[in-house]
């Protein structure tokens, strides 16, 4: 199947919609805050000198990465939990009961933000220092997040990590990892099951041939990662000498990949273009995943029944703009093809298997197989 053909389906959903008053008010109100708080949290200084950062930009003592931190990780958790409450799945509009994958994916988010990005780096460091807990002096923010992949060449642990664990979850769970874990993919998760973010990735997720193609932009950015890597690892060794290398590309990866793609476009563009665009064009570990996972054969898959209607549900809901329907669906007829990482950036949030009401999706089941639910 040709990627001309893939997409049509898909660019039926691209419509635009009217957006109602109130959501309008927000975004009016959201580009500037996201512009304005990322500024606040990642370069203070460009605003007030540096003397003055706590006094003005850390309320009751803290500092704005905590506040950031806390604020994302409350967003996060109340809405996964809102959705654990209610037991209603997010995706489907006929308050169809919550799946057990949709139900441990959202635990796992609530879990996953609560415990491993906040308690962990946040709260248990403050006891353990045995310092009062709202004297926080001001140090930059830590812009080393793992996700960027060059840590990787910094420790053994990171290595490990990186470069071996990750990857190698990828042959048994796909890039489950994105959408049941990441802190960047928890946030992209929940705001994607709200009534008003599903309404964005329904309807303003990139689908066209053009979006396609971008997607390798996200391969540059790997290989952005591991270049700076390479660098560091051998600076370090005293294999070159290469500060000014090390602080062009620095400034380079904390500006532009940091600031303007990983946040004031990753997180600014929720309500233009769907809540994936860092996943599928930016993240170099969600890079590193998608190649693995082609090259090494994964076995994770989405699978297409022969129950599917033509109903094109399923390529409403992926936040990734992949064409589910044309693995499912044909000229009036089922297919019986599958979602790979060989073909797609899928990240396994499952919303195309919730929404259809045929259940003409399933994911593969790879332990037991013949042991179907």
């Amino acid at each position: 199947m040709n990627r001309q053909a893939a997409t049509s389906s898909a660019q039926r959903f691209s419509r635009k919609r009217q957006r109602t008053r109130g959501e309008k008010l927000m975004i009016s109100l959201f580009l500037p805050s996201i512009i304005g708080f990322y500024v606040i949290l990642k370069y203070p200084h460009w605003l007030v000198p540096t003397h003055q950062i706590t006094a003005l930009f850390y309320p009751l003592g803290k500092s704005t990465a905590f506040w950031y931190a806390t604020a994302y990780t409350l967003t996060v958790c109340g809405i996964a939990g809102w959705i654990l409450w209610r037991q209603h799945s997010p995706y489907s509009p006929r308050r169809k009961p919550l799946s057990p994958y949709q139900r441990n994916k959202f635990i796992s988010i609530f879990l996953s933000q609560l415990i491993f990005f906040y308690i962990v780096p946040f709260i248990v460091p403050e006891f353990l220092d045995n310092k009062p807990f709202f004297q926080d002096e001001y140090t930059p923010i830590n812009k080393d997040a793992y996700i960027y992949v060059y840590n990787g060449f910094r420790s053994a642990g990171g290595f490990l990590y990186i470069f071996i664990l990750v990857p190698a979850t990828v042959w048994w769970f796909g890039k489950r990892y994105c959408s049941w874990f990441c802190a960047c993919g928890n946030l992209a998760e929940v705001i994607g099951a709200t009534p008003w973010g599903n309404q964005w990735v329904k309807h303003y997720t990139p689908r066209s041939q053009l979006s396609h193609k971008l997607e390798w932009l996200q391969y540059g950015m790997l290989g952005f990662a591991i270049l700076f890597g390479i660098v560091m690892l051998s600076h370090s060794w005293q294999i070159i000498q290469a500060d000014n290398l090390i602080q062009s590309l620095r400034a380079i990866q904390d500006m532009c990949v940091d600031l303007m793609f990983g946040a004031l476009i990753g997180v600014g563009t929720y309500p233009f273009m769907g809540s994936r665009i860092w996943c599928r064009y930016g993240c170099p570990l969600a890079g590193l995943m998608r190649l693995f996972g082609k090259y090494a054969h994964s076995q994770f898959a989405v699978e297409a029944q022969p129950s599917c209607k033509g109903l094109n549900l399923c390529s409403t809901q992926c936040p990734m703009g992949i064409d589910v329907a044309s693995y499912a669906h044909s000229h009036g007829r089922p297919l019986q093809q599958s979602v790979t990482l060989k073909t797609s950036p899928c990240i396994g949030c499952g919303g195309c298997v919730d929404i259809c009401p045929m259940k003409a999706l399933r994911f593969k089941k790879i332990l037991n197989p013949h042991n179907q639910q």
